[in-house]
């Protein structure tokens, strides 16, 4: 017993006298400790690899030194499903007053600089012709055919908010419409909206402002509901709403989608217990799915 305690003393000793040695057993306590400091929570590496991660959902849209300090939560980036179930709209109108936007007018247009707020204004405010609040309570219509993403209050300052994706003709290109400051919301998430359907009424956000509706367009996947409206760099990733219904402009009738729905709606409350059996379809008819009316 004594003799081998007097031979691994004797080894630990040359070893500790051998430079190289020493030298790997340098390398490999850095090695154990950075791994350990990578993978450790907090405000270490991996705090840091996991917040880029995250980040990258915002790559597509604004670089991250654009984007404001502070984000208002409310994320919204579309799901496979809801880019798959955007519907294709046959156009844009103005979702308040006629479809010409008669009786309204645009109080804070887009782009707009306001020094107090500290920014660029990144939608257009709607007021009705008679100032002050007279237009408090007129409906808010959907400016196109389109998928209810976000329908909440993200922030008190923003009340109710909607916010619908649509899928432009030929590009494939998804736009979201947002609609905020809503004293009510009349849609929920997931649901198909009609062009000109009412999705909710003009608001003041609670009384932090005069009533108005503050609509905004984003082209992009994603948006943040609630995202403080003024940006000092600009107006991100948000477009024109003026010139996207000058684009696409809404054809003189009705959305066909709407009229549809109504029908449906009308005839299942006038309708008889459905049966358990199913009729099959004639060979070539579409068989249509009332669900998606009804919703």
């Amino acid at each position: 017993m004594k003799a081998s305690c007097i031979i691994r003393a004797r080894m630990a000793k040359r070893w500790y006298k051998n430079p190289y040695k020493l030298t790997f057993l340098g390398l490999a306590v850095a090695g154990v400790a950075g791994a350990s400091y990578l993978f450790s929570g907090g405000s270490g590496a991996a705090g840091r690899i996991s917040n880029a991660a995250q980040s990258n959902i915002y790559a597509a849209d604004e670089p991250l030194s654009t984007l404001p300090a502070t984000l208002i939560p409310g994320l919204i980036l579309l799901t496979p499903d809801q880019m798959v179930r955007t519907p294709l709209v046959d156009g844009f109108q103005w979702p308040v007053g006629t479809a010409a936007m008669g009786m309204m007018y645009d109080a804070q247009p887009f782009g707009a600089m306001n020094n107090k707020r500290g920014g660029h204004h990144t939608g257009q405010d709607l007021n009705g012709i008679g100032g002050e609040n007279t237009d408090e309570g007129e409906p808010v219509f959907a400016a196109a055919r389109g998928l209810v993403i976000y329908s909440g209050t993200p922030h008190e300052g923003w009340g109710n908010i909607v916010v619908l994706a649509h899928r432009l003709p030929g590009s494939n290109k998804i736009i979201q419409t947002l609609y905020a400051h809503l004293n009510e919301r009349d849609v929920r998430p997931g649901q198909l909206v009609g062009r000109g359907q009412k999705i909710g009424s003009i608001g003041t956000a609670n009384g932090h402002y005069l009533a108005h509706l503050h609509f905004e367009a984003i082209e992009s996947l994603s948006q943040e509901a609630g995202m403080p409206g003024y940006h000092p760099t600009g107006t991100m990733n948000r477009i024109n709403p003026a010139e996207l219904i000058t684009s696409h402009p809404a054809p003189a009738m009705a959305d066909p989608y709407e009229q549809v729905r109504r029908l449906m709606i009308r005839e299942a409350a006038n309708a008889a217990p459905a049966s358990t059996t199913t009729t099959p379809s004639k060979p070539g008819t579409i068989q249509l799915n009332p669900s998606q009316f009804l919703k």
